[in-house]
């Protein structure tokens, strides 16, 4: 069989697994929708694709006698899966071709327009939706619709009829909350074979709740930083759909010389990886110290070994190492553990670099308004400091450390505190511009009228 994906299905799909696990199921060559492909007439094909009328356009396409192709670039085996619920000008496009419809063995909607990313967490692969949802309160538009559609196979596949819960207090919560009912209920309705947790044969357990809120609910925890593993790693590393890369030093032996060579490697982090799962939810003080411990006794273990095999006592220290690296089971177990300890120094040489330590503390200061020591701090102190740490920031850096001061005043800010803020992070009008567009969150940028009282309480506590 040929595998055919469009974008979206290559990103479901490879979430969940990998070439191996295809080839258990007799694919042997896995394509690109778009692109152009070679024809296999003796061969079935599989299409796994969002319900668009381009990529059904493409489908068709394959089939009929154009572009000067005399025949389908496929067998007589066809089976088509749409991530999600085909439209109805969708289906009338596939029924229009009858070479393509003699030769379907399979028609479905799989639902499966997520991304499985961990054996409890999904998302979207909407990143940047964020501009769309706040872009005009209370107009529908197809970012919402998407949202809908995506969370619909959701709770599809995980045979979820959820009763809808949303804070009244918000309009795109409420929006999306009776979008998603109406939508689920038209599901539920169409699929008779279709069973949810607490229908009658199913009552293992109640229904689930489904809770939508949004980002206004608490902007700021996001912006601030985090010292867990996984958080650390996604927020100071470059890091692209779970793949690292990192620079390694590999000691290699030839004719009696060790040479000690850096060579680069990429690491996926994802559930394969068991030490990333086991270590991902931990303060990286915690995963060092755990990865050192566990580096030793593996080379100690080893050691012994090798030494009780009774050629050990006259070796040296680099014939050890040599020794110890020849070892199957080293090589395995310390190529994961060295992986992980090179990420995490990684971690904290970016976090010493950029002098985090203080950063945190000045931003679990603003968050709570007051220090380590539990003291209530006063404004001006706390503007002094901001202003302070701005002096020595990139100018990323500055913008997030300003959300953080911005979304930490519950009144908003005082005018002339913020033009001296934006002055010493020397902010773009662009910048100024996202900034001011916290308001979108349900943040109060502007501190509105004070009486003279509250204004000096304000500034001299």
């Amino acid at each position: 069989m040929v595998c055919v994906v469009d974008d979206a299905a290559m990103r479901v799909m490879s979430s969940v697994m990998g070439m191996y696990d295809l080839m258990e199921q007799r694919v042997s060559l896995v394509e690109a929708l778009t692109k152009k492909r070679a024809p296999f007439p003796d061969l079935g094909v599989i299409y796994v694709c969002a319900p668009t009328v381009s990529n059904v356009e493409i489908i068709v396409n394959d089939f009929m006698p154009t572009d000067g192709k005399k025949q389908p670039l496929y067998g007589n085996a066809v089976f088509i899966y749409f991530l999600s619920k085909v439209p109805k000008e969708v289906f009338s496009k596939l029924k229009e071709c009858k070479p393509l419809i003699k030769r379907l063995k399979a028609l479905g909607e799989i639902n499966v327009d997520f991304l499985a990313k961990q054996s409890r967490a999904f998302h979207f692969d909407m990143i940047r939706s964020m501009p769309d949802l706040y872009r005009r309160e209370g107009v529908f538009n197809l970012t919402h619709n998407s949202i809908i559609e995506k969370l619909v196979t959701l709770c599809a596949t995980l045979n979820e009829y959820p009763h809808v819960r949303y804070p009244v207090a918000c309009p795109l919560s409420q929006n999306l909350a009776e979008t998603f009912q109406s939508k689920m209920n038209e599901f539920v309705a169409s699929a008779p074979n279709w069973w949810y947790y607490g229908m009658s044969g199913h009552t293992e357990r109640d229904r689930s709740t489904l809770l939508l809120v949004d980002r206004s609910m608490d902007p700021l925890t996001p912006l601030m930083h985090e010292f867990t593993y996984q958080a650390m790693v996604y927020d100071l590393l470059d890091i692209q759909d779970d793949k690292i890369s990192y620079k390694a030093d590999v000691v290699k032996a030839e004719a009696g010389d060790t040479q000690v060579e850096s060579v680069a490697k990429d690491v996926l982090l994802n559930d394969n990886d068991e030490l990333w799962v086991e270590l991902r939810g931990r303060h990286i003080a915690d995963v060092i110290q755990t990865l050192s411990t566990r580096i030793k006794e593996v080379v100690n273990s080893n050691t012994g070994a090798k030494l009780a095999a009774g050629d050990g006592a006259n070796m040296s220290l680099s014939q050890m190492a040599t020794a110890l690296k020849a070892l199957p089971e080293y090589q395995e177990v310390m190529s994961k553990l060295s992986q992980h300890m090179h990420i995490s120094h990684q971690c904290m040489s970016v976090f010493n670099k950029q002098n985090l330590l203080e950063l945190a503390e000045l931003e679990q200061t603003l968050a709570t308004g007051v220090d380590e020591d539990h003291r209530n701090v006063k404004f001006n102190d706390m503007l002094d400091s901001v202003e302070e740490m701005l002096h020595q920031m990139s100018p990323t850096q500055a913008v997030r450390l300003l959300a953080v001061f911005l979304a930490s005043q519950e009144t908003g800010t005082p005018e002339p505190a913020k033009n001296r803020l934006y002055a010493a992070a020397s902010l773009t009008p662009e910048q100024e511009r996202g900034l001011q567009n916290l308001e979108k969150l349900g943040v109060t940028i502007d501190q509105r009228y004070q009486s003279n009282a509250e204004r000096m309480k304000t500034l001299f506590g």
